[in-house]
């Protein structure tokens, strides 16, 4: 997954989490991990096992057969292809192009959407950015990434608001997603809501984030009321 997570595709989090990196933690962290390739992002491929694999593990309640997968149509898959060696070398805006023919070949192509919206961020479109992942909440919402990737985005922004919004919303979505747990609790740490939710959001979430477990100890170290340390 150039898939929150943009799921676990690496541990997400806002860029301007304070506390967290203040802690020693990079919640932007690149992870391979059951086809996912980065925060966020996700494989162009058919949804096929590992993204399969990858949300079931992320999820325990998650059936173990789904409901059926879409397979792209071909031409949009050489598209999205082609995108993927682009975005790979930070050609980005070319990368946006091969996305949206993608696309337009294939308005199901989910990967596909969700890749265009983290290029289009990529290259400082962010409304338009927003406008497909906003899209991608309505039309997957059964994809926990794309809450995640959504929260990245509106925290990039100085959106707090929105992203916590946003954030309650993957929780609602995935209760038992260890993803959405995490961006949840961290997002509520870097807001210096330092509550009994997040502690229990990143409790859950340390399962899969250790990430999570290094900022629950940092915590209890230091204190809401210590600050956290240069």
């Amino acid at each position: 997954m150039r898939y929150i997570l943009a799921l676990v595709a690496g541990a997400l989090l806002p860029g301007a989490a304070l506390v967290a990196q203040s802690a020693g933690i990079d919640v932007w962290k690149t992870k391979e991990l059951m086809g996912v390739t980065e925060m966020g992002r996700s494989t162009v491929g058919p949804l096929g096992p590992s993204m399969l694999t990858f949300e079931k593990e992320d999820d325990p309640t998650v059936a173990p057969h789904p409901v059926p997968l879409h397979e792209p149509l071909r031409a949009a898959r050489k598209d999205a292809d082609e995108a993927e060696h682009l975005a790979k070398k930070k050609r980005h805006v070319e990368a946006v192009a091969r996305y949206r023919d993608a696309v337009v070949i294939d308005p199901l192509y989910f990967q596909a959407w969700n890749n265009l919206g983290l290029e289009l961020k990529a290259i400082g479109k962010m409304d338009e950015a927003e406008q497909v992942m906003r899209h991608l909440i309505q039309s997957n919402p059964e994809h926990v990434l794309v809450f995640a990737n959504l929260t990245s985005l509106l925290s990039d922004e100085k959106r707090y608001a929105d992203a916590e919004a946003v954030a309650r919303q993957g929780v609602k979505q995935h209760g038992y997603s260890f993803t959405a747990n995490f961006v949840l609790g961290t997002l509520l740490v870097n807001e210096n809501k330092l509550s009994d939710e997040a502690k229990t959001k990143l409790q859950y979430a340390q399962v899969k984030y250790p990430e999570a477990k290094k900022l629950l100890e940092h915590w209890l170290n230091h204190g809401p009321d210590k600050g956290v340390p240069n």
